[in-house]
């Protein structure tokens, strides 16, 4: 599983974040992507999500440091769903309300060159739920 295409394609946006490299970011999704940024906050689209990626960096004080630690990957032919183990650290942001330790949803969609892209990104995870009540 470490070698799986899916976590290579994971630590490649989660570096790009870490450089403030949104353009190859937000070419980690697909056109009609939804990132969720925060509960009860979605953005939709490559554009959007790029523009949001910048801003939580901005948020963060441009310290963002992302990565993944268990995960389990779950294909149906071009779709797969990702659960991850995700680690927010930063250096600069030391009182954010969001945790910093989350366990995240992900759907990738292969293109049809072969290309896994980032469809839904909630890296919030089932917590979303809590914010319904």
């Amino acid at each position: 599983m470490d070698d799986h295409v899916l976590k290579q394609e994971i630590a490649k946006a989660d570096r790009a974040i870490d450089e403030r490299d949104f353009d190859t970011v937000a070419n980690c999704y697909t056109e009609e992507a939804v990132l969720v940024v925060k509960p009860g906050m979605l953005v939709q689209g490559r554009e959007a999500i790029r523009v949001a990626h910048q801003r939580i960096s901005d948020y963060f004080n441009d310290s963002l440091k992302v990565s993944q630690g268990d995960m389990v990957i779950i294909e149906a032919g071009d779709i797969a769903l990702v659960l991850s183990k995700t680690y927010i650290v930063s250096p600069e942001k030391i009182d954010s309300e969001f945790s910093t330790e989350r366990e995240a949803i992900y759907v990738y969609k292969k293109t049809a060159d072969g290309q896994w892209l980032c469809a839904i990104d909630n890296s919030y995870g089932v917590e979303l739920l809590k914010t319904q009540a």
